[in-house]
């Protein structure tokens, strides 16, 4: 019995730790809800959401307010606050009504309508200063204004049209009254050498060139404007490319013009000295004359856009001499406008080339092949040109 009794008081002392034990869980965890409730509340930033301005469209011009805020949302109803985040699911809007306001300059406080219960939020910043005035339609002449770089860059304006030459202008009646012209503003850019074409919104200035609040979108007009542009006489060089036959010391050529008249932006024209011109000189065993087309970037055109280039090879020593065993006709010469040109083709096996000029009406072009001990004087005629 003793023992029995002994047993029931231990089982006993140990239901009581236990319910205690569970008393103070359960109590703990009831007067902390603030930790679960706060880990279950989430929040979104939206940026740039439009604001719907409420009033008579067709009696009143509004002006002069932010077309956009930023709407701070918060839920603890995670699938609500997605909806309302994206633009494509949401259903609220932030709106400013002017419908009691009068005429003149107001502030207004803006409001979110449509908004699920489950989500709130607050918009920043909570007012926006309309403008309110009657609504005017009026007709203006449009005047094109052209971009400063225009004239930094030397170009020079032949002529502009502007199409049409009158639009009608929907803004304030206050507004209209301060209209001292409406313009087309013209860049400097897509625009060709000596054309620029573009299609622009016009704009209402007022006495101190300030754009004034017109309707958006305003009226389009079609600008072209006819430039001259500067000139600059630029000199052509020749880079021989491609692989020359065996045996070909190098080739004597000429131009049928040495400069050619680049147009184009005056920052361009300054950082062009010259002019590379391509010649193939692949398989050119005799003379050949052939019309090359003038490399351009774009930024500016050249005339003419094509040179005749004649090109005569001067073979080797060994060549030359096999040549001599079994022809009499002289050695082929060319004859350039400021002299004569001998350009030396890069193979593997590199030919020496020396000029000399021997008088003031005439110049030597002398060959030497490596490992030959006899020299060979082609007689090259010195032409004088003017220009």
């Amino acid at each position: 019995m003793r023992k029995a009794s002994q047993k029931s008081w231990f089982n006993g002392l140990l239901s009581l730790m236990f319910a205690l034990l569970l008393f103070f869980n359960a109590n703990a965890t009831g007067n902390n809800p603030s930790n679960s409730g706060s880990s279950q509340t989430y929040s979104e930033t939206l940026n740039n959401i439009p604001v719907q301005v409420q009033y008579d469209k067709d009696k009143y011009y509004v002006s002069g307010f932010e077309e956009s805020v930023n709407v701070h949302l918060r839920s603890a109803n995670r699938i609500q606050l997605n909806m309302e985040s994206n633009a494509d699911t949401r259903n609220f809007q932030v709106v400013a009504d002017l419908t009691k306001l009068p005429l003149g300059t107001s502030e207004v406080p803006l409001t979110v309508r449509g908004l699920s219960s489950a989500v709130t939020a607050e918009i920043e910043p909570k007012t926006v200063t309309v403008t309110i005035e009657k609504r005017v339609t009026k007709k203006f002449d449009v005047e094109a204004q052209l971009s400063d770089n225009i004239e930094k860059e030397g170009y020079k304006v032949k002529n502009i049209s502007v199409d049409p030459k009158t639009v009608e202008v929907t803004t304030g009646e206050e507004t209209a009254k301060a209209i001292d012209k409406v313009i087309a503003p013209v860049s400097s850019a897509k625009q060709t050498i000596d054309t620029i074409k573009q299609t622009v919104n016009v704009q209402a200035l007022d006495a101190k060139g300030q754009v004034l609040s017109i309707e958006n979108p305003a009226p389009q007009v079609k600008v072209t404007v006819g430039l001259t542009a500067p000139t600059k006489d630029v000199p052509l060089n020749v880079s021989m490319t491609g692989t020359p036959p065996a045996g070909i010391a190098h080739y004597n050529y000429s131009l049928s013009t040495y400069q050619v008249r680049v147009s184009g932006p005056q920052s361009i024209l300054d950082t062009l000295e010259s002019i590379e011109v391509p010649v193939d000189i692949s398989d050119i065993r005799k003379e050949t004359k052939q019309s090359v087309t003038i490399p351009v970037n774009g930024e500016y055109v050249v005339t003419p856009d094509e040179v005749d280039v004649s090109l005569s090879p001067v073979y080797n020593q060994q060549q030359s001499s096999n040549t001599n065993e079994t022809s009499e006709e002289p050695a082929s010469s060319t004859t350039v406008g400021s002299g004569s040109q001998a350009v030396q083709p890069s193979t593997s096996s590199q030919v020496e080339s020396n000029t000399s000029e021997t008088t003031s009406e005439g110049s030597t072009v002398e060959s030497t092949t490596a490992g030959s001990t006899e020299n060979t004087e082609n007689q090259v005629t010195k032409e004088n040109q003017n220009g």
